[in-house]
């Protein structure tokens, strides 16, 4: 079950994880690409028709433990630690299906679109923007 934390945290607790997946690295001792310590995935998925309130627990019930939802204004932003690409792809639809909206989002990986949590939630903000017509704030 996913934690629900405010927007606020989001760069602080990204800053936290992409650390931590550094450590963690960094003592096994691993060269190779390893998605699910070599990736963090932040996306926004557009809530539209009801209040993000509404929907943040039945979604939270379906999330991983590791995952973190932060509810904006009209918007919701999730933190998918270890997650690369394709396996938010798979995540982000399934929300999206479930609030019966188009399958419509945005997402950001690290590292590849950004190395620090400031680039990735500034890009992130250009994507909503650019993608979903959405202001994160």
């Amino acid at each position: 079950m996913a934690q629900i934390v405010k927007k606020e945290f989001l760069e602080s607790l990204l800053t936290h994880e992409i650390k931590e997946l550094s450590r963690i690295k960094a003592q096994l001792n691993l060269a190779e690409h390893v998605p699910a310590i070599d990736n963090v995935t932040v996306a926004v998925v557009p809530v539209r028709g009801k209040a993000v309130e509404e929907v943040t627990e039945p979604i939270k019930r379906v999330l991983r433990d590791s995952d973190v939802m932060f509810p904006g204004e009209g918007y919701l932003i999730l933190l998918l630690p270890g997650t690369d690409e394709m396996g938010a792809i798979h995540i982000l639809e399934g929300v999206s299906e479930f609030l019966g909206g188009e399958m419509k989002f945005s997402y950001v990986v690290y590292p590849q679109e950004g190395e620090s949590a400031k680039e990735l939630v500034d890009r992130l903000k250009e994507k909503a923007k650019a993608e979903l017509g959405v202001t994160l704030s």
